[in-house]
């Protein structure tokens, strides 16, 4: 939890002058006010479907069921934690939204209508909200509310990225207030974290807390393999309190920026549970690739790997890295020679470890990019040219 704010201590009172003459009033210097912000809150969604497993004990809820620690914005001295989670509560919360789902799930006799609440946030004026894709997946009926406006909207989705979970929905709206992104890797542990959802449907709520961990390895259902699942990777950790619906809300910083998108919650045998966030840079760059496009333009590597930290790393006797578990036929990968059980290691000179995913240091090139891989391979390493696909 960030710290109350400290002041400088005055300066020392001057000396009298003599009596003939006045004394003069003492200059008092301000205080500086240092405030580490940034932050994170997780959701999930609320709905009549069941919540869905994502790892042990770790579900994910479904609409059914450097010193620089943050930009320090000009302040005064009468700020403290209260009054920056206020203000952003404040400000930040007119750009959160409620999304209503109506889903329409067949059995074997008749069909039915589900309903399901999640968030999100509007991140352009004209109408642009970007949400969780497990919020709005398989939705045949869309509604936006505003907190401060009765009036609902009918949306329709312009993108979806459900290997990232990031969803891209457009209102027919003007002059609406939106938010801006931060820098999610000049996050630190301890910092302010502040997330804004419609939690069980009550719209608009705000829950503060702290960064608990970054780099997390989160796995969860995936979407493309029935009964498979998939590592979300770099996931923002947080003890802000989050409940179904909080899923696709913005998880900000003290700045009001968004550092985050809620989207998965481990449920405890008793009390809270912990939250988990998207990595904020990751979910802006796909959410502007998905206004401007419609799709993700994602590089094809064609490998399944596991992430390995050190710790991991020494007790297989292996390195910091990517571990190849599986690599697709026909592939970039398999045509580079790259093998199960190579350990990459580096691409284009950028080391693979918690904190540069390799699928997140594979994201900054365009399909047909020419890269350089190194792999470590029964004890040595050894340097491949891949050239890139294009994700299927």
């Amino acid at each position: 939890m960030a710290s109350e704010p400290q002041y400088l201590p005055p300066p020392t009172e001057p000396a009298p002058l003599p009596p003939a003459q006045p004394v003069p009033k003492p200059r008092r210097r301000r205080g500086i006010l240092g405030i580490v912000v940034l932050s994170a809150v997780v959701g999930a969604l609320a709905g009549s479907i069941a919540t869905i497993v994502v790892a042990p004990r770790l579900i994910k809820v479904t609409p059914t069921g450097n010193s620089l620690v943050a930009p320090l914005a000009p302040i005064n001295n009468t700020l403290t934690e209260e009054s920056a989670v206020i203000n952003v509560a404040n400000q930040d919360g007119k750009a959160v939204v409620e999304i209503k789902t109506t889903i329409t799930s067949a059995d074997t006799f008749l069909q039915q209508e589900q309903h399901g609440i999640g968030s999100g946030f509007i991140v352009r004026s004209d109408g642009y909200i970007v949400t969780n894709n497990h919020v709005v997946e398989n939705a045949r009926q869309l509604q936006i509310i505003l907190r401060d406006q009765a009036k609902k909207y009918d949306a329709r989705v312009i993108g979806t990225s459900p290997e990232d979970d990031i969803a891209v929905l457009k209102i027919d709206a003007q002059n609406l207030p939106s938010l801006s992104w931060g820098d999610s890797s000049a996050l630190k542990v301890g910092q302010l974290a502040i997330a804004i959802g419609s939690p069980l449907g009550q719209q608009n709520s705000v829950t503060k807390g702290v960064i608990s961990a970054l780099h997390r390895s989160i796995q969860v259902p995936d979407p493309s393999s029935p009964g498979g699942t998939e590592n979300i990777l770099n996931a923002i950790q947080t003890d802000a309190q989050i409940n179904p619906g909080n899923s696709g809300g913005p998880l900000l910083n003290s700045l009001g920026q968004v550092v985050g998108v809620s989207f998965a919650i481990e449920q405890a045998q008793a009390g809270p549970g912990l939250g988990f966030a998207l990595d904020g840079n990751a979910a802006h760059d796909i959410a502007n690739q998905l206004i401007q496009t419609g799709h993700v333009n994602r590089p094809y590597l064609g490998v399944a790997y596991q992430q390995l930290d050190e710790t991991a790393a020494a007790a297989n006797s292996l390195v910091v890295g990517a571990l190849v578990t599986d690599v697709t036929s026909g592939s970039p990968a398999d045509r580079a020679g790259i093998k199960a059980h190579d350990v990459v290691t580096k691409v284009n000179d950028q080391a693979i470890d918690d904190e540069h995913p390799l699928k997140d240091v594979l994201r900054q090139f365009a399909p047909g990019t020419r890269v350089t891989v190194i792999v470590y391979r029964g004890g040595k390493s050894q340097t491949l040219q891949v050239t890139l696909g294009t994700h299927p």
